[in-house]
């Protein structure tokens, strides 16, 4: 008697539960619905006979054997994509699936462009999109389940490879009334005590927050927390707090109301890339994405300028290059 067999539906399915940390964010991702991710994994069970995951109140954790099966989902679906590539190398002109993840505090704001540009020029490519913050793409990464990746450079990781976007900084923004609004520029010193408007605690940028204040031996006061740029600058707007978010955010109609402050004494920067896997070669559509969106950030995303720490518009870009001259 032939076993039944394990399919790539329910080895997706459970690699994405283990990836987003529950089977509701999984249904979320794949869009579809809780009892198909469930079963899948339930079928999974049944077909290994072992119990793979332990479903506590607010988390889920591998069993041994588990831990076994992630390492081989991720082993097996990249190389199921790698096929899918590879077998679609002869097609003339640009075509099939491209996945792709953006991180959800962009999306609306920086990618809309991009991804109307995409598909105009490429439109034999069907591109699936996910939004992802950093700690939950990396696994995706990983595991083949996305081809290439926007995120903030993370330090000393060395599975991946990544495609520099730009530098940006955290920027405050401010109601239009505030005593700061008329300001170019704030020193975090002067807004310590102040209660500020957050991005989701997921979000890479909090610790770049949280170290800062930590430098002047504090805390921020968190009154509020988002995920959606426009919600945030809601919060900004009707006095609930200030708000801290990466200066290519700081544009579009919903900065109406608010002004957008160069935050400093520290400067909060950070570098945006494109990140594959270094062991996985750019398909032709992952090529193009990955000029697609250099094209974006370089001309109209990131600011041309910034200010450093009791510098003047253009300081910063000036001793960076004089650093890489050095060096």
């Amino acid at each position: 008697m032939i076993p039944p067999q394990i399919t790539f539906r329910e080895l997706s399915h459970f690699l994405t539960v283990v990836c987003q940390g529950g089977f509701v964010r999984a249904s979320e991702a794949l869009h579809v619905s809780q009892p198909s991710v469930s079963q899948s994994v339930q079928s999974l069970e049944t077909k290994l006979g072992a119990q793979l995951i332990v479903r506590g109140r607010k988390a889920i954790a591998l069993t041994e054997k588990g831990e076994v099966l992630r390492r081989y989902a991720e082993r097996t679906l990249r190389e199921e994509v790698s096929l899918r590539e590879i077998m679609g190398r002869d097609s003339q002109g640009l075509e099939g699936r491209l996945r792709v993840t953006v991180p959800p505090a962009l999306s609306s704001v920086c990618f809309p462009a991009i991804i109307e540009g995409f598909c105009r020029e490429y439109p034999g490519v069907m591109l699936e999109i996910d939004e992802s913050p950093s700690e939950k793409l990396m696994p995706r990464l990983r595991g083949g389940q996305t081809e290439i990746a926007a995120l903030i450079v993370p330090g000393g990781e060395e599975t991946l490879h990544f495609y520099p976007l730009g530098r940006d900084h955290l920027c405050l923004v401010v109601p239009d009334a505030h005593d700061l609004a008329d300001r170019r520029s704030c020193a975090l010193a002067e807004i310590i005590q102040e209660r500020v408007a957050l991005l989701r605690e997921d979000f890479k940028i909090n610790r770049f927050i949280l170290q800062a204040y930590a430098g002047h031996g504090a805390k921020p006061r968190v009154v509020g927390r988002t995920g959606d740029i426009h919600l945030l600058m809601a919060m900004v707007r009707s006095g609930l707090g200030l708000g801290i978010i990466p200066s290519a955010l700081c544009r579009g109609v919903w900065m109406e109301g608010v002004r957008a402050l160069h935050l400093h004494s520290p400067v909060m920067a950070f570098d945006w890339a494109l990140a594959t896997r270094r062991d996985h070669q750019l398909s032709p559509a992952g090529e193009a994405w990955r000029k697609t969106c250099l094209e974006h950030f370089t001309r109209s995303i990131l600011p041309e300028e910034g200010l450093l720490e009791g510098g003047s518009p253009g300081e910063h870009l000036s001793q960076v290059s004089a650093q890489k001259e050095r060096t």
